[in-house]
């Protein structure tokens, strides 16, 4: 009986990725389906004798956009806003865009989904945050999913399996689509186990063309480029070249924290997760990450016994939301690649079962993490280990300065020894 359930579950399991594995890897579910029945639909009619064997039905052909994004392309998505490519394409199909000529900078750029933050720090009023993304609007009732807003005027619409998409002025075109279908295909096996256990939900994906609609519609601040809503299962998002990591990071929000519900996720463990595989999908560390690093491995941390009830950061100066942020994703980064992922689902596991967090740190990771303090005296300690940057044991410089205490009066010994016998 045991085997039977173990074999039931197996096939459950089977089930649930087949999908999107085989999107991830370019093959479509239903032309896999149909390839397999025509198959089996041949070997029945070879077994029965009705028709001649046929040839081997050719594997479906393996379509290279679901396979990953390359950052050069991104700002290619936009094309019917930018008419330096609308030129360049109309010119001559057989006459690509030389990239290689192009500034590495740039390609960097494409990418770097937080990396104006360095360049609008100064100007941010002191109770601003980072300027990549709002903090996730995240009520407790969220479980009780609200209907979505229809289009505004002058947006239109589009629908796939996993999104319905709202973009302002401009139709929502194929490669778009495939963007953001190869994004949740990439999230569903990077956040494997969390999407297994709690299938995420249909998203609405609204897309603004300028800040000033993005603002007026969300009321978000100016800084943001991106937020999410995930009592509406909706992500805002500013069309660019930041459009690319800043979807990773609200679509993380809305599946990662969905997992949680009906228990709202802690803080410092979504934010940390959103811009952990941000960082991850972009390849490429924000320029306000390692000035942060180089605070947290000199010492200068969030106590986390404070960081980890933090729910507001709206009283955060820029420097400290940098530090937070910063701290958020190391926390994660360490919990999720230096530990093993079995104990860190076992602790969001216990998060979710509303288990308080050293009690959750004990039963996922258990001795000597009875206390948060524990955790951050060990995160500390090995990431500095990581970074070559520990400080010498107290004991061994005690011991140096004993030695060379002692070596000199040695020497002063022998030198008043030297003396009597003159």
């Amino acid at each position: 009986m045991t085997r039977f359930i173990q074999f039931i579950l197996l096939v459950f399991a089977f089930v649930l990725l087949a999908g999107p594995v085989m999107k991830h890897y370019g093959y479509e579910p239903a032309d896999v389906l149909q390839q397999i029945q025509q198959k089996l639909e041949t070997l029945a009619d070879e077994f029965s004798g009705k028709a001649p064997a046929i040839a081997q039905v050719p594997e479906p052909e393996i379509k290279t956009e679901y396979q990953s994004i390359d950052p050069r392309e991104l700002d290619k998505l936009f094309m019917d806003r930018n008419p330096r490519y609308a030129v360049q394409e109309s010119a001559s199909s057989t006459d690509p865009i030389d990239y290689n000529t192009r500034d590495e900078k740039e390609f960097k750029e494409m990418i770097a989904g937080l990396e104006q933050i360095g360049s609008l720090a100064p100007d941010l009023p002191t109770n601003s945050l980072p300027g990549f993304a709002a903090p996730p609007y995240r009520p407790k009732d969220s479980q009780q999913k609200s209907r979505w807003v229809p289009p505004p005027p002058g947006f239109m619409t589009a629908e796939t399996f996993n999104y319905l998409i709202y973009r302002e002025t401009h139709p929502v075109t194929q490669s778009l689509s495939t963007v953001l279908d190869t994004i949740h295909g990439n999230l569903m096996l990077d956040l494997t186990p969390f999407t297994l256990v709690s299938k995420p939900n249909r998203i609405l994906v609204m897309l603004f063309g300028n800040k000033d609609s993005y603002m007026n519609f969300t009321k978000r601040p100016p800084w943001s480029g991106a937020s999410s809503d995930l009592k509406a299962d909706t992500m805002y998002v500013q069309e660019g070249k930041s459009f690319y990591p800043l979807s990773v990071h609200e679509l993380t929000h809305l599946y990662f924290d969905g997992y949680f519900l009906p228990v709202i996720s802690p803080l410092w463990l979504s934010e940390g997760m959103a811009v952990y595989m941000q960082i991850h999908a972009s390849k490429q560390k924000p320029s306000w990450v390692e000035p942060a690093m180089k605070r947290i491995l000199n010492g200068q941390i969030i106590p986390l016994e404070k960081m980890t009830v933090t729910e507001d950061l709206s009283n955060l100066s820029t420097k400290e939301a940098e530090l937070w942020y910063t701290q958020a994703y190391s926390l994660v980064d360490y919990l999720l690649n230096q530990r093993t992922r079995d104990e860190f689902y076992q602790l969001c596991n216990e998060l979710k079962q509303k288990t308080p967090l050293h009690q959750a740190l004990y039963k996922a990771y258990g001795m000597p993490f009875t206390k948060v303090s524990v955790l951050e005296n060990v995160w500390l300690h090995d990431i500095r280990k990581q970074a070559g940057t520990l400080p010498a044991p107290a004991v061994k410089q005690t011991a140096k300065k004993q030695n060379t205490a002692q070596k000199t009066a040695n020497k002063n010994t022998a030198s008043q020894k030297t003396a009597a016998k003159k």
